[in-house]
């Protein structure tokens, strides 16, 4: 159950960081690309360490997928609601 647990939650960061990363390219700030292309490869590395050890059942594959899903769209909905809105954006002009 824990590496079942732990394959959900790292998915989840994983592909919240890679959509962060994925709308940072076109914010252009490269600080902001920067930070985010940094924590989507470290949190990557840290998935396929967990991929390795335990990608071995249905249920950890089926943890893996909804993670994903669940992640990626998060972000789309944080990056959409609060980091990219308005004068708030990254990298937008004042």
């Amino acid at each position: 159950m824990n590496d079942i647990l732990a394959m959900f939650g790292l998915t989840i960061l994983q592909n919240a960081s890679f959509t962060l990363v994925s709308r940072a390219r076109n914010s252009g700030s490269i600080s902001y690309h920067a930070g985010a292309a940094v924590l989507s490869n470290g949190i990557w590395l840290l998935v396929i360490r967990q991929v390795v050890t335990s990608l071995n059942s249905t249920p950890t594959m089926l943890a893996y997928l909804a993670g994903a899903v669940l992640g990626s769209v998060a972000m789309h909905y944080v990056s959409m609601r609060w980091i990219e809105k308005g004068k708030r954006k990254v990298g937008a002009q004042v």
